[in-house]
């Protein structure tokens, strides 16, 4: 059986994106409130995408998996299986294994892999460049699919950031805004982009 791989992944992605970009086109003919909660659904399967394509991908670097460009991963410890690579990623070198893996940003996603993936690794180095970007969708998404108060404050660095100063408005309606008056794109197509940015350069290779 041959090695697991990346470029396979990176095909669903990049599938999984171009649907939801289509469904996003087509929303905006809908009326204000139900594309709001269109909107809505759609940030939540988008970053289910993210998060389960940095987990699959981090199990194929560990197993050695070569990278879209042929280049090959170079793991601190070589996973047999994808199944060998959560073992490790939960035990290896740790006083107390981990009870859950996480990939939902950049953080605990190296947490997670730390000692199996090294930090020179090119998925590594790259996904580091969307920290930010990453741990921002993961906040809008968290408030939209759980509302706790925890997920509204975090949700509202996200708004201040944004705007500079606090907007009362509901995630539906910040996905929906634009950019700023220059930049005619939302907030839901500008996560669409980087999604597809991140995944295509953490398996691009060096």
């Amino acid at each position: 059986m041959g090695r697991p791989s990346i470029a396979g992944i990176y095909n669903k992605a990049m599938y999984d994106i171009s649907r939801l970009d289509l469904y996003i086109q087509k929303s905006k003919h809908l009326q204000p409130d139900i594309r709001g909660y269109v909107v809505e659904i759609l940030m939540l399967r988008l970053f289910s995408v993210l998060e389960s394509s940095v987990r699959e991908i981090a199990f194929r670097v560990a197993c050695g998996a070569p990278y879209r460009n042929g280049s090959s991963s170079s793991p601190i410890v070589v996973c047999a299986t994808l199944n060998d690579a959560f073992n490790n990623f939960k035990t290896y070198n740790r006083r107390k294994s981990l009870s859950h893996l996480k990939f939902t940003n950049v953080s605990s996603t190296n947490d997670t892999i730390k000692h199996i993936i090294d930090t020179s690794e090119p998925f590594r180095v790259k996904l580091s460049a969307y920290g930010v970007r990453f741990e921002e969708m993961r906040k809008v998404r968290n408030h939209i699919a759980h509302h706790y108060k925890n997920t509204y404050t975090e949700y509202r660095s996200v708004i201040c950031a944004r705007f500079g100063a606090f907007k009362k408005i509901r995630p539906a309606v910040f996905l929906n805004s634009q950019i700023s008056s220059t930049n005619r794109m939302t907030f839901i197509e500008e996560y669409l982009k980087i999604t597809k940015a991140l995944i295509n350069d953490i398996t691009a290779g060096r």
